[in-house]
């Protein structure tokens, strides 16, 4: 028999505004996610973590929110889940922000949460995207294979000068964004990166 570790990921945009160039303001409203995460608890199924929120760390994918309001909302999510499994043998963890990688807002971040945080997930597409007239000769050069290393060794970096137990995690890689580039990221050439 197969076993997965299920981990969903919670819209942390619910509750907020957003302003004309992207910013949010106000708090997450968790109040759908806790309804999602009783719904889980109830009927028996076993979830390995939440995490809050996709691509809105530093300046975000078309919105972004603020490292402290982000540490405040991944400190209510852990103290959500706490109380839903309050008396549960095993607890999920809590992961968060699953986002690029940006040094100043990760210190931010990592600094205000860790307590709640059991790992910060980070995604990295350092070939650019998939609509790049270069796409090709990046993949075929190993220099950009490397340079997807450095933020991620940043972010170690930061985790060993906060002194907190989070780990770090990869959660979204896959070379080349939106949805790479047909005849080139499903092709032969994609399997050198």
């Amino acid at each position: 028999m197969l076993m997965a570790k299920v981990v969903f990921g919670l819209n942390a945009l619910t509750g907020r505004q957003i302003g004309y160039d992207g910013t949010t303001f106000g708090s997450w409203d968790l109040s759908n996610a806790e309804a999602l995460i009783r719904y889980t608890v109830n009927n028996g199924y076993v979830i390995y973590g939440w995490e809050l929120g996709n691509e809105l760390s530093g300046r975000g994918i078309g919105t972004s929110v603020a490292a402290k309001q982000y540490a405040s909302d991944t400190i209510s999510l852990q103290n959500l889940v706490q109380k839903i499994y309050n008396g549960s043998q095993e607890k999920p963890i809590v992961l968060g922000p699953g986002g690029f990688f940006d040094a100043n807002w990760f210190n931010v971040y990592v600094t205000e949460a860790s307590g709640s945080l059991q790992v910060i997930t980070q995604h990295i597409y350092n070939l650019g995207p998939g609509v790049d007239a270069h796409l090709v000769e990046k993949i075929l050069n190993p220099s950009y294979l490397d340079g997807g290393s450095q933020p991620f060794r940043d972010l170690q970096n930061i985790l060993k000068k906060s002194r907190t137990s989070t780990v770090a995690w990869v959660g979204e890689a896959g070379g080349a964004y939106n949805s790479g580039r047909n005849l080139v990221t499903n092709a032969f050439v994609f399997g050198f990166w």
